[in-house]
């Protein structure tokens, strides 16, 4: 499918080299399985793509409309219904194998201290230069910034969002690839003599790999439980996170010794995990309260499994026979003492696993006695043996495997991930509700928000009882409240936070903490309040007040408070441009309010993988965070395929922890600029602008939502599989009830990506002009929060393509339709041109590495959708029945895929 790959003798195989060889392979691995001819075709179609896109000159139109293009579109058309799926997955398979080549580049480029220095742009940030570049500044003594690296607190959720589309089998696979891929550029390097028996080696396992994974389906048949959703998320942290953890915490530990004189401490590590697998239960039906008890036990057992290695090998290890008097005391007259003190919690790890394995295959009691119960049974143990070691001159041993073991320890804990529970605020308030009826205390909903605080605030210092036995509930209310009263039985240490979503007055608050203390539970839960849309978000920070003059409260949180912004839905409520503003400025005033009254704000991050939902570098947008809100601590969720960009393997994983931690560092010690005044009056105006126009597209064209139903392939995505939980809220058309992630999802897929646009044109243009032409160019120079908003919009432009959106048009829209598109065409075209008017011309010169890739891949990209688009057309023709109907849907399947792979994110 590409050049023939040439062998050199540098250290590191080059990207383009990568590419080339995973292309040829490919290549010979579809002739061998296809036929010639099919290959053939593939190539032609392949060259024609290309061909179409070459270098734009006056003669060509606007959209580029060659007759090499028409002739693309006329080969696709021709295929018949098996050529197509072959064809779509064979750019799938190239695109994917891309994806590879550059995550494995990106590594060697950190490696060889080449990362990029655009600003803002930058996939990584090396922690070391990160920290060289706080100590250059003199106001940062080394007692500041030391104080301030004990603190650092990263708290990564992992979510089953329904975003990656590829199957686990595949994912494996590929990252099978780039193990044979890195193993052959490790051993290079050391045996160049052998280099061209290495390069065959080489190729024939590629080439064994590659086949296995043109025989493997593609497209998942079934949609994933809530249990294999969660099992998925362990397995990235088993893969990647339990080797890169302990890594990146000792390069961390040097990089702040050789900087301040003094490590970190032992019982410290800067990075923690949660989840949300088996915990979110907002609009999943599929999770309820026994799934989630099942799920921790589960996380418990693959927890104690992982331990239980570890432990394995320190045994093995520590063959020494001496050792503190503390420890002596412990074991006596042992001539293994390491051994000896070991055994019993390394036996009760085993114990545990058995115990759990019992309980989920056969129903079988659990022997609480026989199961670990708190980190502290394996924390306590290997401080112990740390100090030991420390005090007979074996420290090089205790800061090796033993201090590795601690640092899992203190960021994995007893279950690997402290699981999140979130529920919609109305399940509360249903049940409240229900609750008050029967003990004839009136009618909740109808109370004012003054008598419903006084109400809860009376009930949680209350001792009686709320519910009793005979108290009888509805399907909803029965799984609401048997929730809470399972809560109540689960190791505090297991559980993170209770997230509501949808959020909009404290009574929503002081619900879900009266329904803890009443099911039982002795340490509630902190609670986090999910302000989603716009009004929820510019509404927050009077809502958090009005929570934090309930002192009881306070007190009981001891003083400290979590609040989750959301992002996806309201880009989707107001557009990306009003919602970032939104989203800046309420945490602005949260802080401003936690700071009146003494309280320790955490801002959870609900961000997604697409620039609507909230998506875009680390580094970019920590340190486009408001002035002193970051404050050594940060929690983001990581969702869906952006886990495995990040999280894939284990030397991406240590980089991609290696850059939050810098980055909360330096947005902690070197906060960006307060926005000046005339900045901010700009953003205002814009944002009321831009909101007007995305909202005027949606509710006031009755078409608009149309063209979103029919030209998109928002019915294809549900039967992708991706995910336990509906697509929609409830069944309708209203857009309220969709979800953002299809919304985004489907959007992107025809490359028109409109959620994170659409509105921004009139922003910008009221912008231009005038004075605010000047502002404007100093906001996008000094304003990090402006520059990254810019940034992403650019990246998002990069990424559309209107001739491959016109093509869906042709394929898919009437008359009226295709009006629609025209006027939303036309407002990109503004756009784009508008963006290159008014970014600086350095700026576009630092971003032009990484518009180059996506530039290249839309060769491999334009050919998937307009399969899709033709596909998409011929499916809605009545006489496609039976067999040439099913391969059609797989193939259109595939395209999304492909797509969503090219895009590198997909909702």
């Amino acid at each position: 499918m590409v050049k023939k790959y040439n062998h050199k003798r540098n250290a590191n195989i080059e990207l383009s080299k990568i590419v080339s060889l995973l292309g040829k392979i490919l290549g010979s691995v579809i002739k061998e399985q296809e036929g010639i001819a099919l290959y053939n075709k593939i190539e032609k179609i392949r060259s024609l793509s290309k061909a179409s896109r070459g270098k734009k000159t006056k003669k060509k139109i606007k959209l580029n409309e060659t007759k090499k293009f028409r002739n693309l579109i006329s080969n696709i058309r021709k295929l018949k219904s098996q050529e197509s799926l072959i064809v779509a997955r064979s750019f799938n398979k190239f695109l994917n194998f891309s994806n590879q080549a550059e995550s494995l580049d990106s590594v060697h480029k950190i490696e060889s201290g080449k990362v990029r220095k655009a600003q803002g742009t930058n996939e990584f940030t090396i922690l070391e230069d990160a920290i060289k570049r706080l100590l250059k500044k003199k106001t940062i003594s080394k007692k500041i910034f030391y104080e301030n690296a004990k603190k650092i607190k990263i708290d990564l959720v992992l979510t089953a969002h329904p975003t990656e589309v590829k199957r686990r089998t595949l994912i494996q696979k590929y990252a099978q690839v780039n193990n044979i891929l890195e193993k052959f550029n490790k051993s290079r390097i050391f045996k160049l003599k052998n280099i061209e028996k290495e390069t065959i080696a080489l190729e024939q396992n590629l080439h064994e790999e590659i086949t296995s994974i043109w025989k493997t389906d593609e497209i998942k048949r079934n949609r994933p439980t809530p249990g294999e959703e969660a099992r998925w998320g362990l397995a990235v942290i088993e893969d990647s996170l339990w080797n890169a953890v302990p890594k990146i915490c000792s390069r961390f530990d040097k990089a702040v010794e050789n900087y301040s004189g003094k490590r970190l401490p032992i019982n410290f590590s800067p990075i923690v995990f949660g989840s949300w697998m088996g915990g979110d239960r907002d609009g999943n039906p599929n999770v309820t309260s026994s799934i989630t008890k099942r799920i921790i036990l589960l996380t418990r057992w693959e927890a104690a499994t992982l331990y239980e290695k570890e432990f394995t090998k320190i045994i093995q290890k520590l063959s020494m026979h001496e050792c503190s008097k503390n420890l002596r005391k412990k074991v006596r007259n042992s001539q293994e003492p390491y051994r000896v003190y070991l055994r019993p919690i390394r036996n009760k790890l085993i114990s545990t696993q058995k115990e759990i394995e019992l309980f989920l295959n056969e129903k079988k009691p659990i022997d609480e006695s026989k199961v670990v119960q708190s980190i502290s049974e394996i924390i306590d143990p290997l401080i112990n043996v740390y100090n030991s070691l420390c005090s007979v001159k074996c420290k090089t041993i205790a800061d090796g495997s033993i201090l590795d073991l601690l640092r899992r320890a203190y960021s994995f804990g007893v279950n690997l991930v402290k699981v999140d529970i979130r529920q919609e605020s109305k399940r509360h308030q249903k049940l409240i509700r229900n609750i008050c009826m029967h003990l004839h205390l009136g009618d909740f909903d109808k109370w004012t928000e003054e008598e419903k605080i006084s109400f809860l605030s009376k009930e949680f210092k209350s001792k009686r009882p709320l519910v009793s036995k005979n108290m009888k509930f509805d399907k909803e209310n029965k799984e609401t409240w048997l929730t809470f009263k399972m809560l109540s039985k689960i190791p505090r240490e297991c559980l993170g936070a209770y997230v509501i979503s949808m959020a909009s007055n404290v009574s929503d608050i002081l619900t879900v903490m009266v329904l803890q203390k009443k099911a039982g539970m002795k340490n509630c839960l902190r609670i986090v309040p999910l302000f989603e849309t716009l009004s929820d978000l510019n509404n927050a920070h009077q809502v958090i007040e009005k929570l934090y003059k309930s002192s009881w409260y306070l007190n009981h949180f001891k003083h400290e408070q979590e609040v989750m912004i959301g992002y996806s839905d309201s880009s989707k409520d107001a557009g990306k441009l009003a919602a970032s503003w939104a989203q800046y400025r309420t945490q602005e005033r949260l802080q401003k309010i936690s700071n009146k009254y003494k309280v320790k704000l955490t801002l959870f991050h609900g961000r997604g993988g697409s620039v609507g939902r909230g998506g875009g570098p680390i580094y970019e947008a920590l340190l486009s965070q408001p002035p002193g809100t970051v404050n050594c601590k940060t929690r983001v969720t990581e969702q869906g395929e952006i886990i495995q960009q990040k999280f894939g393997t284990e030397s991406l994983a240590e980089y991609t922890l290696g850059t939050y931690i810098g980055s909360v560092l330096e947005a902690t010690l070197s906060p960006p600029i307060k926005p000046k005044e005339n900045w901010r009056k700009l953003m205002n105006d814009m944002s009321v602008v831009a909101s007007y126009a995305y909202r005027n597209n949606l509710k006031k064209d009755k078409n608009f939502l149309k063209y979103y139903y029919h030209v998109t392939p928002q019915k294809i995505l549900g039967q992708l599989f991706i995910g336990s939980r509906p697509s929609k809220r409830k069944k309708s058309q209203d857009i309220k009830n969709l979800r953002a992630i299809p919304w985004v999802f489907a959007w992107t897929q025809i490359r028109f990506i409109l959620p994170a646009w659409l509105g921004t044109l009139e922003a910008l243009s009221i912008a231009k002009e005038g004075k605010n032409k000047i502002i404007l160019k100093d906001m996008i120079s000094h304003w990090p929060f402006f520059y990254a908003m810019m940034d992403m919009l650019d990246m998002v432009l990069t990424k559309t393509d209107q001739r491959v959106i016109k093509f869906y048009e042709e394929c898919l829209a009437d008359k009226n339709l295709k009006k629609i598109g025209e006027k939303l065409r036309k407002q990109l075209s503004s756009l784009v041109y508008l963006n290159k008017k008014i970014i600086p011309n350095y700026i576009l010169e630092q971003r032009k590495e990484y518009r180059e890739s996506i530039r290249i891949r839309n060769t491999y990209a334009e050919v998937l959708n307009l399969l899709q688009a033709d596909i998409m057309g011929k499916l809605n023709q009545r006489k496609i029945k039976g067999k040439n109907r099913k391969i059609l849907t797989d193939a259109v399947l595939v395209t999304v895929a492909g797509i969503a792979a090219a895009m590198k994110n997909t909702g």
